[in-house]
C-alpha cells in the first residue's frame, strides 16, 4: 500500500484533533441568564412591595361606595364648617315648604355653631305655575347678594303671588325693597346661569329620589318631615351628636 505524504499526514492529524475536542455548551451561559433573570424578578417584586406597603390606602373602594348624592354646596346658613349639614329641597310655591321654613330657621338660629343648613331648589312646576320663576328670582337677588332676603319675602308673602298671571311684576317690587339693582334683577331673573344653578339642584333632587316637597337630608340620608317640631329639632340634635 503506498505510503501516505506528510501533507496527507498533517491533514489527518488535524482532524483527528478537531474530534478529540469538546464542542462548547450553551448549558452554563443559559443557566447564568436565568439566575439573573430570577434575581431581577424578584428585586422588582420587593420593590414594588414596598412601594405598596408606603403608599396611602384609599378608605373609598368602588364595592363599598356609600357617597350620597346630595351635595353639601349651595345657599347656606349657620356653620359652614360643621359636620353636621342639613339640606332642604323647596318649592317656593308649595305651602308645607313655607310653614317648615320658620322651623328650619330656629333651628338654625339654636344650633347654628354646630350645623350647615344648605337650601336647594326643587319647584314641582307641574302643579305649581309660578314656583320656577319664583326660583329664579332668589337665585337673581342672590347674584346681588340678597338670596336669603328674597327667600324669606317670597316665602311669607307666597299668598300674594302664588297664583297670580304675572308674578314678575311683584317680584321686581320685592327686588325694589331689597333695594336691589333692578335692571340687572330684569336681566338675570332670566338668564341661563340663574336657569342653570336651578336646573343643578332639580337633577341632584332627581338623583337623590325627591318625589315631594320640602324634602330633607342630614348628612346625606333622609330624615321624614315631622310637623312636631320637637321631634324634628331632636333629629337634628341627634344627627349633630352622631358625629361628634
Amino acid at each position: 500500500m503506498p505510503k501516505a505524504s506528510s501533507s496527507q499526514k498533517q491533514r489527518s492529524g488535524s482532524r483527528d484533533k478537531t474530534r478529540g475536542r469538546k464542542k462548547p455548551s450553551i448549558a452554563k451561559p443559559l443557566a447564568v441568564l436565568a439566575a439573573v433573570v430570577v434575581v431581577a424578578l424578584g428585586a422588582a417584586f420587593y420593590l414594588q412591595r414596598s412601594a405598596n406597603d408606603q403608599a396611602p390606602s384609599t378608605p373609598a373602594a368602588s364595592s363599598h361606595n356609600t357617597h350620597s348624592p346630595i351635595s353639601p354646596e349651595g345657599w347656606s346658613k349657620g356653620n359652614s364648617l360643621a359636620k353636621a349639614v342639613l339640606v332642604e329641597f323647596v318649592d317656593f310655591q308649595c305651602g308645607a315648604c313655607a310653614a317648615a321654613s320658620s322651623r328650619v330657621a330656629n333651628i338654625a338660629r339654636k344650633h347654628g355653631a354646630e350645623l350647615k343648613v344648605v337650601f336647594k331648589h326643587q319647584p314641582m312646576q307641574r302643579a305649581h305655575g309660578n314656583a320656577m320663576i319664583a326660583a329664579q328670582a332668589a337665585e337673581a337677588a342672590g347674584l346681588q347678594f340678597k338670596f336669603w332676603e328674597m327667600h324669606d319675602l317670597l316665602l311669607q308673602r307666597q299668598h300674594e303671588w302664588a297664583k297670580v298671571p304675572d308674578a314678575q311684576s311683584l317680584f321686581l317690587r320685592y327686588a325694589a325693597e331689597l333695594r336691589l339693582n333692578l335692571a340687572r334683577f330684569r336681566r338675570d331673573l332670566w338668564s341661563a346661569e340663574v336657569r342653570n344653578r336651578i336646573n343643578r339642584d332639580i337633577m341632584e333632587g332627581q338623583m337623590a329620589q325627591v318625589r315631594s316637597v320640602p324634602a330633607f337630608f342630614l348628612n346625606g340620608k333622609p330624615i321624614p318631615n315631622s310637623r312636631d317640631e320637637f321631634e324634628f329639632e331632636q333629629r337634628i340634635v341627634d344627627g349633630i351628636r352622631s358625629l361628634q
